[in-house]
């Protein structure tokens, strides 16, 4: 089964989930970690909105426990152009499992497509994720101890003077 889901909102970049504020502590003032409080206020609305999304597929079909290929399309305003998706896609899984719609984060195998777009007019950000489950098959081709590497890649070991865990 295919899901899609969309977040409208701000998206925080991993870097910024923790803050270092300071306390005075027998006079003296002592650093400690919060939580940013922004980024808290983003997770709350993506829970929100995926809850809300959640429920017109039915909750008995939540949390997905099967390996999924997920698909990310970031849409910002021209504003960000030079915005780090790399740090959006982990709060993307983070609110996937915390929201409940994965089991857990690490069961997502494969990203078939992660694209920006830049210049949306009318919204901050939005995320539109799309979520399949992998068939026994993939799972299986993903789960396979020895991968099949391209030509390439034994070159490139035989340049490095290395060789392949199990061979002699």
């Amino acid at each position: 089964m295919k899901f899609k889901f969309f977040f409208v909102g701000k998206i925080p970049s991993k870097a910024n989930y923790k803050k270092i504020s300071h306390r005075r502590v027998n006079g003296e003032m002592k650093p400690f970690i919060v939580n940013n409080p922004a980024v808290l206020k983003s997770q709350k609305e993506a829970l929100w909105q995926l809850h809300v999304q959640k429920l017109s597929y039915g909750l008995s079909n939540f949390p997905i426990e099967r390996p999924v290929k997920v698909s990310l399309i970031f849409y910002l305003s021209g504003r960000v152009k030079q915005r780090d998706i790399d740090n959006a896609e982990k709060f993307v899984g983070d609110i996937l499992e915390k929201g409940g719609v994965l089991k857990r984060d690490s069961l997502i195998y494969r990203k078939d497509r992660v694209e920006k777009r830049i210049g949306v007019k009318g919204f901050p950000e939005v995320v539109y994720i799309e979520i399949e489950e992998l068939s026994d098959e993939e799972k299986l081709d993903h789960e396979k101890g020895r991968p099949k590497f391209p030509e390439e890649f034994y070159e490139f070991l035989k340049k490095m003077k290395m060789e392949l865990p199990d061979e002699g």
